[in-house]
């Protein structure tokens, strides 16, 4: 008797613990529907390509000479890189190499005065590019253009080259006649000769 209610009481122990056990999650197949994607990004994490803006180079000769004359009020060194001809960065070499064989303790001490931020080893590997864009961006030589306005004259067509008269004024009334030469190169016309360009501080 005893037997037979310990085995009748382990039946229902072992049917109990069966039925305990807790039901495995069933779960649907995915709807092809569905997004599987992960969640939206923020804003943050969202990479939008950055456009950067390219000045528009004109080529009429006027145009190219206030365009010009605005790069080197702003040390716009794309526009001047642009617009310079070879015979003017021939100009600048001139000066370049003068600078080079001249390059003690003074000079750099001079040229760090005006705003250079460069070795003497660095200065020894430039190229007229280098020294013309390094130049036009000091603020120094921003501020020697920023004081003028400028007229330019009338001029006459000579072929691939032209000498064009320019009048710089300032607020006070002071006034400065100059002539830029420009040349045509591959069809474009580029500045040979611009006041200031064969005096870099």
């Amino acid at each position: 008797m005893r037997q037979t209610a310990f085995l009748a009481l382990i039946m229902m122990m072992f049917a109990g613990g069966v039925y305990a056990q807790p039901e495995e999650e069933v779960t649907s197949p995915p709807d092809s529907l569905q997004n599987t994607e992960p969640d939206s990004l923020s804003a943050e994490e969202i990479e939008v390509p950055i456009e950067v803006e390219i000045p528009l180079i004109p080529n009429d000769p006027t145009a190219v000479l206030e365009v010009f004359f605005q790069a080197l009020k702003t040390g716009d060194e794309f526009v001047i890189s642009e617009l310079i001809s070879s015979d003017g960065l021939d100009e600048i070499d001139i000066m370049l190499e003068i600078l080079q064989e001249n390059l003690d303790d003074a000079t750099l001490s001079r040229l760090a005065t005006a705003g250079y931020t460069v070795t003497a080893d660095e200065i020894d590997d430039w190229s007229p590019m280098d020294y013309l864009t390094s130049t036009i961006m000091l603020p120094v030589m921003k501020a020697r253009y920023s004081i003028y306005e400028m007229q330019i004259g009338e001029y006459s067509d000579r072929g691939n080259e032209l000498t064009i008269p320019l009048v710089f004024s300032t607020a006070t009334g002071l006034e400065l006649s100059y002539q830029a030469n420009l040349r045509k190169e591959d069809n474009q016309w580029k500045v040979t000769n611009f006041m200031g360009l064969n005096s870099f501080p």
